[in-house]
């Protein structure tokens, strides 16, 4: 079967964009790339290019000129929410002192046994958490 490497980009579509792009620079650290402009009536979605340095991660936020305007609600089909992985134990601690220095809003940190996190939302709702991975996970035989 063939393989990927990594995930390496996600395109987000937000109510609006220069809100979003200060927020994912602000909080979780994003630089800036590029800022694709569209004309009126020319092909293409308006958005705005990140990368996270340490990852090589690629978020994209999109102006779609027909989007609803409403927050994102995880109970609908579509996406739940975004984890970025941490190194260490010692990072959710590091993060939660940097969310909160912010007052960007964010959960206690959540122990699942395999794996910790602590979740926050972005402008629109998108639910982002900041995970680490106690005990790998590894394929399992399918009942």
């Amino acid at each position: 079967m063939p393989t990927f490497e990594r995930a390496l980009h996600v395109a987000l579509t937000v109510r609006d964009m220069r809100v979003s792009a200060d927020w994912y620079e602000r909080v979780p650290g994003f630089d800036f790339v590029k800022e694709f402009e569209v004309a009126p009536g020319d092909a293409g979605i308006p958005r705005i290019l990140f990368l996270h340095q340490h990852s090589g991660f690629l978020p994209g936020l999109c102006n779609h000129a027909g989007r609803s305007g409403d927050s994102l609600d995880p109970l609908r089909t579509g996406l739940d929410h975004l984890a970025f992985e941490v190194a260490d134990r010692a990072e959710p601690g590091a993060w939660m002192a940097h969310l909160d220095q912010l007052a960007a809003g964010r959960s206690p940190a959540r122990e699942l046994g395999h794996s910790s996190f602590v979740s926050l939302a972005d402008p629109d709702g998108i639910q982002i958490e900041l995970w680490l991975t106690i005990t790998p996970h590894s394929p399992a035989a399918r009942r």
